[in-house]
């Protein structure tokens, strides 16, 4: 079995497109399963407790039962997941975002099947979660599993992890498109050709899978809705918008503020607390029955105007507080379709109020309430892209694209004015993981050198090592590479984890080093920027590089992996924090600039303690032939030398006057 594995595994990665592709759509095909499979438990389990628990057993009870059910559902929810898989607890989509930032992509196998079971009983017995999140880590799961029992790389586990969510989202919702941008916008957030593609084949898929199950009609039906005073309403939506984003990130708050008063508490044990957010979640219940589960009829209701204002007013503030209890508690379920209820209910409220306010000039409250669906998601997640994706996906009324539109992105504008997370990186955040956008990152990344990341080469061999000898060198190291040099010590090729799998695949134990190695090597010169280095990974589709210098292209110096660029920009990033926070006391503008020393300048042969820079400004770091150093008092500068100095606003033209405004090199961050 293993010796058929390693020959797969071997063809993907020697035709990553067509055996990615294959494997893409698998995952889609698995995860769409995985979805109707998942989406029956809830309706069994929610028929259990609803129909024979409640309306049977307790009978007696009358609408007290109501109490019971939801700590009922969510009894064994803490015990399943503290016993087989404590990342089933929450709402699944942050924990998949750490594995692919810090865990190359590998989700454990069995948290498929503790997040479907213990999701199944807190949704089923009325706990406030959704199915996004669940089935996301659901498909993500399956899709890691192969990548692992496969032995791909960490690119493509990744990538077959993103296939197996938009495969779950696609599924649920009838929405391919929306799935593969949900996997790209939210998970991988690397918009390339390659992700596109291989996503959306496992989005359809997936989608094909679970229409011969449930049919392709909306999942949301609605009437069609149309823009009564294009003027009037548009400025309508954009403050709908305004105050959906908001809301979404008032939710997250309270979330995260019920998790932190959850984890607080002396008692009970852990293994207890779903319980009593479930209690909570039924006392909540007594005043509103809509606030169990998904609450489907509350929205259908709303989304055809034929809600109360008041109802959903109340509905919305329910809704926000049993959804709080529910994950916070260490339930299990996701926080999408939650999310969209409470913004189903603000975009009837305020619907409700301009229908009033402008009787035959508004549309009716439902189409307001279908955009708050997607300007609170919005809000929330700052997905924009999906957000309106999924709602045109989810309704199949595409005649309102200009409000939700509009809506979405002042929604999102007002996120991040509101919050620098979201209601999926902030869990990350709190574990000390920083998600942060690509672009901040690309400034870095054209600062520091191949040089600043390098690491020591560790493995390294002759041409005529046996392929055995090689196998046992590698054993103990994490990342696969050994690098083959010829009798002057050159770089003769490198040996990966694709190399061994075909010399093991066919048996070539014998062949040497030089036999089995590729040649067709990239290499990154130490003084290259990282981000130059990163994109020749990526065009070569390595996670490694040996590491020369340019007048000796052929002698390695060390080894760049992305793990080394990953920790040294992580590293960069605290400093640079570090000092814009020592800074943040005297000035609300702090900044990062990056400048040359000229020769005779001020700076030019003195030591940094001599350097007399101005109160407010700060050195970081200093780069001398193409390395960067942490500075000292000590330190002397240089003609030449590149340095960072993190600076207020105040300090900003003494600092120029030291160093000449127009000195080359200098750019600002």
């Amino acid at each position: 079995m293993r010796k058929a594995l390693n020959l797969i595994s071997a063809r993907v990665e020697q035709s990553p497109t067509g055996g990615l592709m294959v494997l893409a759509a698998l995952v889609g095909a698995v995860a769409g399963l995985g979805a109707v499979g998942f989406a029956a438990l809830i309706d069994a389990l929610g028929w259990f407790f609803f129909d024979v628990v409640k309306d049977d057993w307790l009978s007696g009870l009358g609408r007290w039962s109501l109490i019971l059910i939801p700590a009922l559902g969510m009894l064994p929810v803490g015990w399943i997941t503290l016993k087989f898989a404590r990342e089933a607890r929450g709402h699944g989509v942050p924990e998949v975002m750490l594995a692919i930032e810090t865990g190359g992509g590998r989700i454990r196998p069995r948290v498929a099947a503790a997040k479907s079971i213990a999701s199944a009983l807190t949704i089923g017995g009325g706990g406030s979660a959704g199915k996004v999140g669940p089935i996301v880590q659901i498909g993500s799961a399956f899709g890691s599993t192969v990548g692992q029992v496969l032995s791909l790389s960490e690119q493509h586990t990744k990538l077959l992890l993103a296939c197996g969510a938009a495969g779950g989202i696609a599924a649920t919702f009838n929405a391919p498109i929306a799935g593969m941008f949900f996997a790209v916008e939210v998970l991988l957030r690397r918009f390339t050709t390659r992700n596109f593609s291989m996503v959306l084949l496992a989005s359809v898929v997936a989608t094909m899978v679970a229409t011969a199950f449930h049919g392709s009609e909306a999942v949301i039906p609605i009437p069609e809705y149309r823009l009564q005073s294009p003027f009037i309403e548009i400025p309508l939506y954009a403050l709908l918008g305004g105050i959906s984003g908001a809301s979404g990130i008032a939710f997250t708050r309270v979330l995260y503020w019920a998790e932190d008063r959850f984890n607080e508490l002396p008692f009970p044990p852990l293994v207890l607390m779903p319980v009593v957010g479930g209690l909570s979640v039924g006392v909540l219940a007594l005043f509103d029955q809509d606030v169990l589960g998904l609450s489907e009829d509350a929205m259908d209701a709303a989304l055809n105007g034929n809600s109360a204002i008041r109802a959903m007013a109340l509905l919305f503030i329910f809704k926000l507080l049993a959804t709080a209890l529910t994950i916070g508690s260490g339930g299990s379920g996701g926080v999408f379709r939650p999310t969209l209820t409470m913004g189903a209910m603000i975009g009837g409220v305020f619907g409700g109020a301009a229908n009033r306010l402008l009787p035959g000039l508004t549309a009716a409250s439902g189409a307001y309430a279908t955009v708050g669906m997607a300007a609170m998601f919005a809000g929330a997640a700052r997905a924009p892209v999906t957000s309106v994706l999924i709602i045109f996906e989810m309704t199949r009324d595409y005649s309102i694209v200009l409000p939700v539109m509009t809506a979405v992105a002042i929604a999102t504008l007002v996120s991040h004015m509101l919050s620098e997370g979201t209601i999926y990186t902030i869990k990350l955040a709190r574990r000390g993981i920083e998600i942060q956008d690509e672009q901040p990152a690309l400034g870095v990344m054209q600062t520091l050198r191949v040089a600043d990341a390098m690491s020591e080469t560790t493995v390294t061999t002759s041409r005529e090592t046996p392929v055995a000898e090689v196998i046992e060198m590698l054993r103990d190291q994490s990342e696969i590479l050994a690098l083959v040099l010829d009798e002057q010590g050159d770089l003769h090729g490198v040996i990966t984890h694709v190399d061994l799998n075909n010399a093991i695949a066919e048996g070539n134990y014998e062949k040497t080093a030089s036999n089995v190695c590729t040649t067709d090597i990239a290499t990154a010169f130490q003084d290259e920027t990282l981000l130059q280095a990163l994109t020749r990974m990526s065009e070569y589709d390595v996670h490694a590089l040996p590491v020369v210098r340019r007048g000796v292209p052929k002698r390695p110096i060390g080894i760049l992996r992305r793990s080394d660029v990953t920790r040294t920009y992580r590293d960069e990033m605290k400093l640079r924090e570090s000092a814009a926070t020592q800074l943040a006391v005297l000035d609300s503008e702090v900044r990062s600039v990056d400048l040359r020393i000229r020769a005779g300048s001020q700076l030019d042969g003195k030591l940094l303690s001599e350097s007399r820079l101005p109160d407010g400004a700060i050195l970081v770091t200093v780069r001398h032939d193409g390395v960067t150093q942490i500075p000292h008092g000590t330190t002397r500068l240089q003609a030449g030398d590149e340095v960072t100095v993190v600076l207020t606003e105040t300090a900003m033209d003494e600092v120029q006057t030291i160093f000449g405004v127009n000195s080359p090199g200098t750019s600002i961050e």
